[in-house]
Formats: structure tokens, C-alpha cells, sequence
């Protein structure tokens, strides 16, 4: 039997005696595995979660499974679907934060999402690093540890700035293998269009609507969406609403009816049309496949 819901889980289930801060938790998978199997099951968060992984598994993310079969970083952002396959054999260090506790720590200017591996475009969220790459991270992750379980003055602060190297680091390597071109401007306003819209999408479905959100014309944030990606602001925001009723078709019980009061829609009937019109089938002929597909 499948959930109504998919379940999504706080940082804060990372509080009983393992978190001492509500916006960083630093662990290993394998500690996190054993605690929390549910996190086997599909799930989401309301939070970033980044890993450093050897060994060989599974992660599946959004109808995608990623192989994960040489040291690899994995990036989970809010919202994502996702859930752990074949994961006794993986092991390495992760990091669950929120967007407000690297930012508060960051110089001014600073923004979580300017890093383009959350909410990644056309990309995995995963990045095969070599073992260079993988040592320079593992240091940083090693002193993170060591100031996380030490709690001391100042803990806080060396957190974030751990974090915010970590991060940064990180973004050297992914532009290896995911060239960009785009200003850093642009770049900032696409990921600010990408979290508003993460966040907005069953109630703002027009791009003028999202231009007065993040205050700006909306010439400029068509400009900067379809120059980075090649796609119109449009086609993200029907993509978004797609999306999540995908995810509700594959994962819960809920009618269609109900997913498409859920995704915002107030006539069901419409809500079929806008389904088939993009993907060319019905969202139970796609729940159907997904569910032959998935089952195992």
C-alpha cells in the first residue's frame, strides 16, 4: 500500500542527542542508515544534504537511480525525492544544513544557491571526484567533524566557514564537467527564480508573478533564465508543477482529482489535459507504467 503522503523529514530529526545545533548536523551514512531506516524508504527534506561516498550503491533521485561506484559527492536539495538503494556497502561522511545557517555566516553577497549543484539543470546530482579532489574535501569534512563534536566558542561560526570552503571547493570541480557562461549575476537571479519557484509553485504559475516575487521586470528574469538554460521561465514553471505530480503518482495513493487540487489546479478535468499535454499520456495511464517500472 502505497502512503497518501511522501513523507519529508526536519533537521531536526537529527536533534536527539546527535544535533546540538537546529541548522547543521555532520555524521556518516552508515550512522545515519542504521538509525533512521525509513530513509531507505522514499522521502524528502526540508534541507540540504551533501555526501561524500566510496564504495558501490545506488541513490535514486527524482526518477533517475544514480550508480555510485568510485568516491563520488552527492547533493540532495530540499524537496527532491529520493531514497537509498544497495546502501550497505557505501560509506563516507554527510552533512545536512539549512539554507539559513550558511548564510548567516557568509560575507555579504553571499548566496547558498550560487553554487550550481542544488536544484541542478539538466544535471545529475551527483559528481565523480578523483582522489585528490576526494582528500581535499575529506580534510575539510574531517575538521568540520571534530569541530561539531567539540562544541566549543566559536563552534558555530568555524561550521559555517568550514561549510561555505567545502562549498566552494566543490564548485571548482562541477564546472568541469558542466561548462557555464553566464555572468554571476545571472546566475544568482536563476537560482533565486528556482528556489522561489520551489517554493511558489502551486500558487504562482505566471512568470510576471514570479518577477514581482523576486523583484524584478520580468523581461529580465525571462532574459537571464533562457540564456543560462536554453528554456523559458514558462517551461520551468510547468515543468515544477509537473514534476511534483509525478511524484505524487508514483508514490502515493492519492486520486487524481486530489493531486490536481494539490498541484493547484481547480478543475481536474483541466489538470488531465495540461498532464497528457506534456508528457502525451494520462496521469493514470503514467502511474500505471511508473508503478511497472518501479515495483521492484
Amino acid at each position: 500500500m502505497r502512503p497518501r503522503k511522501i513523507p519529508v523529514y526536519p533537521i531536526a530529526d537529527y536533534s536527539d542527542g546527535m544535533a546540538r545545533d537546529p541548522g547543521i548536523f555532520v555524521g556518516t551514512i552508515e550512522k545515519s542508515i542504521a538509525q533512521r531506516p525509513n530513509r531507505l524508504a522514499i522521502h524528502r527534506h526540508d534541507y540540504f544534504e551533501l555526501y561524500l561516498l566510496e564504495g558501490e550503491g545506488e541513490h535514486f533521485n527524482d526518477f533517475e537511480t544514480y550508480a555510485i561506484e568510485t568516491a563520488s559527492i552527492v547533493c540532495v536539495s530540499p524537496g527532491q525525492v529520493h531514497f537509498w538503494k544497495q546502501v550497505a556497502a557505501l560509506q563516507g561522511p554527510m552533512i545536512c544544513f539549512t539554507q539559513e545557517f550558511v548564510e548567516k555566516h557568509a560575507p555579504s553577497g553571499y548566496t547558498l544557491l550560487q553554487h550550481p549543484f542544488w536544484y541542478p539543470i539538466a544535471n545529475p546530482p551527483i559528481i565523480t571526484v578523483s582522489t585528490d579532489q576526494a582528500g581535499e574535501a575529506r580534510s575539510l569534512i574531517a575538521e568540520m567533524e571534530r569541530e561539531f563534536a567539540a562544541r566549543k566558542a566559536g563552534s558555530e561560526q568555524i561550521l559555517g566557514l568550514l561549510l561555505q570552503a567545502l562549498l566552494l571547493r566543490i564548485s571548482r570541480i562541477y564546472p568541469l564537467q558542466n561548462a557555464q557562461t553566464s555572468s554571476r549575476s545571472e546566475t544568482q537571479l536563476l537560482r533565486t527564480f528556482l528556489l522561489a519557484l520551489e517554493q511558489n509553485f502551486r500558487a504562482v504559475t505566471s512568470i510576471a508573478g514570479y518577477a514581482e516575487l523576486l523583484r524584478v521586470n520580468p523581461a529580465a528574469l525571462s532574459g537571464a533564465v533562457k540564456q543560462q538554460t536554453g528554456r523559458t521561465a514558462g517551461t520551468f514553471i510547468r515543468q515544477r508543477i509537473l514534476l511534483e505530480a509525478q511524484r505524487l503518482l508514483l508514490h502515493t495513493s492519492l486520486t487524481v482529482s486530489e493531486i490536481a487540487y494539490g498541484v493547484g489546479f481547480e478543475d481536474p478535468s483541466y489538470f488531465i489535459r495540461f498532464f497528457r499535454r506534456l508528457t502525451g499520456k494520462t496521469p493514470s495511464a503514467f502511474r500505471d507504467q511508473c508503478h511497472l517500472k518501479y515495483s521492484a
